[in-house]
């Protein structure tokens, strides 16, 4: 008897970049691919005690919520990514994330919450900071639909 192996019509793509992470919002638009080290969307799962019912059958509600966790290098100009989240916290705007320019590939298109990232660390050092910033409307998409 023979085996076969099975065949995909397309490679995977598993490396992260080069790619693209920038806010879309048309009053606070910043492309920020060229501050990020590591990206990532993170969900977090959870869901309540199953509720029984006299017929045996259970219901248990099971719930999604994102993040956006990002790690970026700081850049204390005026114009930086420090001083951008520190003035726009709390701003809620439309976001892109293309993990990779390959054609085929998917792209992901949300809003996030802007939160203050740190400022600062070891004396002569390039420091980073990590974004951690809550995400909703979270949808996937070709990334040939993305500007």
């Amino acid at each position: 008897m023979a085996t076969t192996t099975p065949t995909t019509s397309a490679a995977k793509m598993r490396t992260l970049g080069p790619g693209v992470l920038k806010s879309t919002d048309s009053t606070l638009e910043r492309d920020f691919s060229a501050d990020v080290t590591k990206v990532m969307l993170n969900p977090s799962n959870s869901s309540d005690d199953p509720v029984n019912f006299l017929d045996g059958s259970q219901e248990i509600n099971v719930t999604s919520t994102w993040n956006l966790e990002a790690t970026v290098m700081d850049d204390y100009t005026v114009g930086g990514i420090n001083n951008w989240c520190m003035a726009n916290a709390g701003k809620k705007v439309r976001m892109q994330f293309v993990p990779t320019k390959e054609t085929g590939a998917m792209a992901y298109e949300f809003d996030a919450t802007i939160q203050p990232i740190g400022i600062g660390g070891d004396v002569k050092a390039k420091n980073t900071q990590d974004i951690s910033w809550p995400v909703s409307n979270l949808q996937s998409v070709p990334n040939n639909t993305i500007n």
